[in-house]
């Protein structure tokens, strides 16, 4: 699994204005061209950072979206540490892809159970305030695994909108290892899968890296990731793989190459 006391190291030796920085989301930008290539819609994409991530983990990617014509970040969501969640920005309801930005103030948990609570309050929030009945989200490690069980846990719920598209980068589903083969929220998972149904036709795409001469992103194996098959199979929901070799896992969300496939996955293909 994920080697968090790395991240947690790297963490207190940034500087108070570094650890600013990284934590400072990027302001809104418009979009000013459009290409030929992509379908616009008014689906929001919703950007979910993982374990210890925060507004660096995106900022370049939405970014990058805005510049060459993809979509545009409208919306900051922040999870306080009560679990309250914040908006900022104005929500924009035209067919431009909107692109909302997700950050948690306690994103070094320690398991990804609150995510999945977060999450789904922040679905349903878009629902009843804003009316978006359709969804798409992008995320990255643990951020990813809450979004999957999110979608099979809670997703048939009335006032939850449906998914669209959910592009998983590195996202670990199964952590059973040989000291401890089971793990419990994999297997709560498995025995809800049939819940998919009520979000049929969806596209599920799970991104996993891989550095030379390893099966894994350096952090998380890739039987983690593609234990999801077990999930999805026989499923409504259409399933697809893309392996990116020589990507470490902190790559995954913000190497060039990945803000293109993501680009592609969500809004041309």
């Amino acid at each position: 699994m994920i080697k968090k006391w790395h991240v947690a190291v790297a963490l207190s030796l940034m500087s108070g204005l570094g650890l600013r920085l990284a934590s400072r989301p990027g302001q809104p930008e418009p979009l000013t061209t459009r290409r030929a290539d992509v379908r616009y819609a008014a689906t929001p994409t919703l950007f979910i950072p993982g374990w210890g991530g925060g507004a660096i983990t995106y900022n370049g990617m939405l970014r990058w979206f805005a510049r060459h014509g993809y979509g545009h970040k409208v919306v900051t969501i922040r999870v306080d540490w009560a679990g309250r969640r914040h908006f900022s920005g104005k929500w924009d309801p035209e067919a431009t892809n909107p692109l909302i930005q997700v950050l948690f103030d306690h994103s070094l948990t320690r398991d990804y159970q609150p995510q999945v609570q977060w999450i789904t309050a922040i679905l349903r929030d878009l629902y009843r305030q804003y009316g978006v009945r359709q969804y798409n989200l992008v995320g990255h490690s643990w951020g990813g695994s809450a979004a999957v069980n999110s979608l099979v846990l809670h997703g048939p719920a009335a006032d939850i909108p449906r998914l669209n598209r959910l592009v998983l980068l590195g996202a670990p589903v199964d952590e059973g290892t040989a000291r401890h083969p089971v793990d419990a929220t994999f297997e709560r998972l498995r025995a809800a899968r049939h819940q998919l149904q009520a979000n049929a036709q969806a596209q599920l795409f799970n991104v996993y890296g891989t550095l030379p001469g390893r099966y894994t992103d350096g952090s998380v194996p890739v039987k983690q990731v593609t234990a999801l098959r077990q999930i999805v199979a026989d499923s409504a929901v259409r399933y697809h793989e893309q392996h990116v070799a020589g990507l470490g896992h902190g790559r995954l969300h913000s190497a060039r190459q990945m803000y293109r496939l993501v680009a592609q996955l969500l809004w041309v293909n």
